[in-house]
């Protein structure tokens, strides 16, 4: 995956909320991996992704931070979907989560950041396409920046491509949702808009909601959503594609433990 280029932009506006996502990223300068903050990337309701020049020391010249907003701005929809299966050793951690206290809703969040910076780093180390992640906190993961001649990579939905294209993308995403399922993860709310189009192809991102397949119940529910919703986006440029024969396929492979050629 290319690191590529990119320009350095105007200082963003001081917000209240960016004074929150500097003290995050704050942290990652201390430790000598980001040099300094340069643009917004992109900025949602659960999370800013900030363009960084990184520190010579780290590789790559520029890094990606997500910032995740703090407990009162997110919201992860049908979170409790999302969360089972998922074991909170802390009892009095648990009990937070569970209750939603002030201090749960707090926990949950650095849960959540935990838990993509973990699933990144599996998928990533599997050779799966993902950014690589350099390091997290309890706020904010650090990655790879993805690239596409140069600038930032746009989201697959924002791309307009033909039916050649669009079937290599389908290829190459289904190859990916394989590779993930055979590691016991799925995505959970794939879609055009959290695929990047990078320099190397597809880059699957946005991942804190993942699950374990194998203890989920929403589990084929989840997977068959994130195919279909790939295959809808691919066949509007004309793609010849047989979403239920991945879907079946896939899922016998899982449920078997049929990972073979």
């Amino acid at each position: 995956m290319s690191h590529g280029s990119a320009q350095e932009a105007a200082p963003f506006a001081d917000r209240q909320s960016d004074a929150a996502d500097m003290a995050a990223i704050q942290e990652f300068i201390d430790e000598a991996m980001v040099s300094r903050v340069l643009n917004v990337i992109k900025s949602g309701k659960e999370a800013t992704v900030y363009l960084c020049r990184a520190h010579p020391t780290l590789g790559p010249k520029f890094v990606a931070a997500k910032v995740y907003h703090g407990a009162q701005f997110r919201n992860f929809s049908n979170a409790d979907v999302y969360n089972e299966g998922r074991l909170i050793l802390n009892g009095q951690v648990r009990r937070a989560v569970e209750g939603r206290t002030e201090f749960g809703r707090e926990a949950q969040s650095a849960i959540w950041t935990t838990y993509e910076y973990d699933t990144l780093c599996t998928l990533f180390d599997a050779g799966v396409a993902v950014p690589e992640p350099f390091a997290q906190t309890d706020k904010a993961i650090l990655m790879e920046y993805i690239t596409n001649d140069g600038a930032a990579a746009p989201q697959l939905a924002s791309v307009s491509l033909d039916r050649e294209e669009s079937e290599a993308v389908w290829e190459s995403v289904v190859g990916t949702i394989r590779l993930a399922l055979s590691l016991n993860l799925v995505h959970g709310d794939l879609s055009a808009y959290n695929i990047l189009l990078g320099d190397n192809g597809p880059v699957i991102i946005d991942l804190p909601q993942a699950i374990d397949p194998r203890f989920n119940n929403s589990a084929r529910r989840l997977f068959e959503r994130d195919v279909r919703n790939v295959a809808k986006f691919c066949a509007r440029s004309g793609a010849r594609i047989d979403a239920d024969g991945v879907i079946d396929e896939l899922w016998r492979r899982f449920t078997f433990s049929d990972w073979g050629r």
